[in-house]
This record gives C-alpha cells, sequence and structure tokens, in this order.
C-alpha cells in the first residue's frame, strides 16, 4: 500500500511551508486573473470581497495553490455560468477564507469524502486536488470545510489560526 501522500500534488504539503506575510488579496486576484478567460468562456461573474491589505503568515506557493484549486472546482460545477464569490473573515478563531459558488452543491456523500485523496464525482479527474487543498490547509495549522450554502452552490472555506493573519493598515 502507497503511503498517504504518495499521490499527484502530495509533494505541495509534504515539505514544511515556507512562510512570510503576504498579501492575501494580491493572491486571490492573481488567481481570479488566471482564470479569466474561463469566467468569460462560461459567463462566470467573479466577485472579490477580501480586504486589499488583508496579510497572511503563509508560504505563497501553497497558498496560491489552494485558492487555485478551489477556484477551479468552483468554474467547473458551473459549465453554464454563474457566481464565484471569495470572501475573507478575521475573527478570534482566526482567518477564513471562503471559495463559493453558484453551482449544483454537494451531495451529503460528496460533502463527507471531499477531502479524501482520489475520491471524484467528476469524469476524467484524480480526485487528489481537495486532499492537496487540506493538506496545504493543515500544514499551516488550520483545515479546510465544505459546506452547501443556503441560497446554492457549494462553499469552501480555509480556516488558518489567529497566529497566521493580520488585518494590515
Amino acid at each position: 500500500m502507497d503511503a498517504p501522500n504518495s499521490y499527484p500534488g502530495a509533494e505541495m504539503f509534504a515539505r514544511a511551508p515556507n512562510c512570510q506575510w503576504l498579501n492575501v488579496r494580491q493572491i486571490v486576484d492573481e488567481v481570479c486573473a488566471s482564470l479569466a478567460w474561463r469566467f468569460a468562456e462560461q459567463r462566470i461573474e467573479s466577485v472579490t470581497d477580501v480586504p486589499r491589505y488583508l496579510a497572511a503568515m503563509a508560504d505563497r506557493e501553497m497558498l496560491r495553490a489552494a485558492v487555485l484549486n478551489l477556484a477551479i472546482n468552483a468554474v467547473e460545477a458551473m459549465p453554464r455560468g454563474g457566481r464565484l464569490v471569495v470572501t475573507s473573515y478575521i475573527g478570534r478563531n482566526g482567518l477564513e477564507l471562503e471559495i463559493a459558488d453558484s453551482g449544483p452543491g454537494l451531495s451529503d456523500e460528496a460533502r463527507r469524502r471531499a477531502f479524501e485523496p482520489f475520491y471524484t464525482t467528476k469524469q476524467d479527474k484524480t480526485g487528489v486536488g481537495l486532499a492537496v487543498v487540506r493538506g496545504i490547509a493543515r500544514a499551516h495549522g488550520g483545515d479546510v470545510v465544505a459546506a452547501n450554502c443556503p441560497e446554492g452552490g457549494a462553499a469552501f472555506t480555509l480556516r488558518f489560526p489567529p497566529t497566521v493573519s493580520r488585518a494590515a493598515a
């Protein structure tokens, strides 16, 4: 049997994060810019509600990979258009960065198994993306959760401990 982290993408979080203060909004904007052609092609409106100067002590490459992975999953859930919303919240429990879509949402089984390596509901996919996202979040002392939005669609929330974030002036 393979080791738990011996699947494609596992190397992303098999190493310790190289943490530095970085601008979270800048990373979200970079990811959205890299997907702009898909947003246009699929008629997806992208909304970002993240403060311009939100800072996090994180590994830039890892955080970008996690946000990109979640954004791509959201785009794939809306092949005929919709809305992708990225929001953030800083509270006493730390930083939350949520990527939500207006797609069909998650079945109970998909929500329960979403982060299992090789679990997928999509044809021609490996099912490792969300496992990598969880590994990245945990490498930073946090986690990621999946939920259905009350108005429809799914939301994936990256949660980081208070020591990882700050609102810069």
